[in-house]
């Protein structure tokens, strides 16, 4: 009877557990962050509204973008333009919407202590900038990105601010970290 009595009261405080109000986190228009300090092999915390380079924020219609931690990659001879080094990331983008994503869409800015970053093109490694992103994400796909980026010798604090809607439009993400 013991038992019984409390089977039943956890299966009610389970049923008032889903009841509870949860559209504060679809209907806000800020991404959801997940990241653990596994995920942050550069072990730099980001800003209070930054997530973490090897991080993944999920926006409200259900996209979601992981971008890796950095790597730095010695710019080859014909990389444009000419950089002391390039760091480089892996874009990870999930479309959980009901609809087709066009990668064209997406912006992503780089900045180094506040300051724009060039985007780096460098096809001897594969890196032909985000203009070369050209592809359509059927709902439920996946597709990775390359980008590069120029950066001093020396690691930088680094941020890339992600707009998945275009320049300008909201809501943007942004990652921050060591690079």
């Amino acid at each position: 009877m013991k038992f019984a009595r409390l089977a039943v009261g956890l299966c009610l405080a389970g049923a008032l557990a889903g009841c509870a109000d949860h559209s504060a986190l679809s209907e806000s228009s800020v991404p959801e962050t997940t990241s653990s300090t596994h995920d942050n092999p550069n072990n730099a915390p980001p800003a209070a509204d930054s997530a973490a380079f090897g991080s993944r924020r999920v926006w409200s219609d259900g996209l979601s973008i992981t971008v890796s931690p950095a790597k730095s990659l010695k710019p080859s001879d014909t990389s444009f333009p000419k950089a002391a080094r390039t760091t480089a990331f892996v874009l990870t983008l999930v479309n959980g919407t009901g609809t087709t994503y066009r990668t064209s869409e997406l912006t992503v800015r780089a900045l180094v202590g506040g300051e724009p970053a060039a985007e780096v093109l460098d096809s001897v490694q594969g890196l032909n900038g985000l203009g070369a992103a050209v592809t359509e994400v059927p709902p439920g796909g996946e597709t990775m990105l390359t980008l590069a980026f120029a950066v001093p010798e020396n690691q930088v604090r680094m941020q890339l601010v992600i707009e998945p809607n275009g320049a300008g439009q909201d809501p943007s993400a942004t990652f921050e970290g060591i690079a």
